[in-house]
Formats: structure tokens, sequence, C-alpha cells
């Protein structure tokens, strides 16, 4: 499936002035969206909450969806490192708790998405293939010598397989992932809300559960 890019920057900054210039803009468009809404996101109202002209916003800029789309990346990023930082908690619960653990990992999960959608929601669903958070979440783990998602949940299941039902342990860290993903993701589109639902997200744990548990 292809994925939908959005607008990009027309330019990125290089002296210290005007890379100060473009954090002005991104902190202002993220004043806009928490003060005043996603309708009340416009290129000028942009520069007007950044003290800044409108022209040296167009000048890095094309429209208000580029600057959404440069704060979504930082975003992204920030999220990417509390990723590595839950990270080391869920792997250490992992030595503990099955069912703990992947109620960390939905928990994570879900957190993660709602804050993306919640900054601007029609932009967000509208480009959310093209911000792959869990890819950015593999790449900095990985960076920081951890193994990727997909291949520690198996290795996680392998430390509880006195537990699990018979079957390939591969192949069932493979189905409960993607499971999980789709619960989450399809909530995301039909049902946001869900997302901070802790009885849904309980719900989502007993899917999980029902498969992998003897």
């Amino acid at each position: 499936m292809s994925k939908t890019l959005p607008p990009q920057p027309k330019k990125r900054p290089r002296q210290s002035r005007s890379q100060m210039l473009v954090r002005a803009v991104r902190e202002a468009c993220v004043k806009v969206l928490e003060n005043e809404g996603p309708d009340k996101l416009t290129t000028q109202r942009i520069a007007d909450v950044a003290g800044v002209n409108i022209a040296s916003v167009y000048q890095y800029f094309p429209n208000k969806e580029a600057v959404l789309a440069d704060v979504y990346s930082e975003q992204i990023a920030v999220l990417s490192q509390e990723a590595g930082k839950d990270f080391h908690r869920i792997h250490q619960l992992s030595e503990q708790s099955l069912e703990a653990t992947l109620e960390a990992i939905i928990a994570m999960e879900a957190r993660f998405l709602s804050r993306l959608y919640q900054l601007s929601p029609d932009f967000y669903l509208q480009y959310e293939s093209s911000f792959d958070i869990l890819q950015r979440v593999n790449e900095f783990t990985q960076a920081q010598s951890n193994p990727s998602w997909q291949s520690w949940f198996p290795e996680f299941l392998r430390r509880h397989k006195e537990r699990l039902r018979a079957g390939d342990i591969d192949t069932m860290a493979f189905i409960a992932r993607q499971s999980m993903e789709s619960c989450l993701r399809n909530a995301l589109y039909e049902r946001p809300e869900a997302l901070a639902d802790e009885a849904f997200l309980k719900e989502v744990l007993v899917l999980l559960e029902r498969y992998l548990l003897r």
C-alpha cells in the first residue's frame, strides 16, 4: 500500500538565526493547536504567534501542512526517545510477568497513537501511514543496541513458553503483534477515544491472552 506523503519544507535552516526562526514557527504551531484548535491554524496565525513576518514562514514552508508535518516529525522523535526508556522498563517486566508486559506494551502504543492523533486529528489521519511511529521506535531502540520490536517479541514469548498453548512461537508472536496493532490502529480511525479507555485496552489484553495462553 502506497503512503500519502505530507508536504515538505522548502528548505532546511543552516544558520543559527534561521534555525531559531524555524523552531519558533514549530512552537507557534503547537501553541495554536493546543490553545485554539486545528480549525484556527493558518500560516498567518502561526506567524503572529511566532512573532515573525509571514514571509519568513513562507521562506521555509509552502503552507501550514508543511509546518504541521515538521511538528509531527519532531513529536515522533520525542516519542521514540520515550519508547527507548519504556523499552528498558518493559524488558525488565518481561522477566517477571507475561500479562503485565503485554498490558504495558498495549498501553505504550495506545498512548503514542493518542498523543499524535490529538495534536491535529484530521491531519494525522490523512498522513498516519507516513508517520510510522513503530518504525521510528525500532530505529531508535536499535541505535541504542537494543533488538527490534519484531525480533524481541517472540523472544519475550519464549521466556514464558510454559504458559503458552501449543504452536509455533514465531507464528504466534507475529499474529499476536499484528492483532494488537490492528486493534489500536482501527480504534484510531473508528473510535479514537477508545485509545484512552482502560476498559478497551483491557479487552485488547484479553484478546491476546486468550490467543496465546493455555
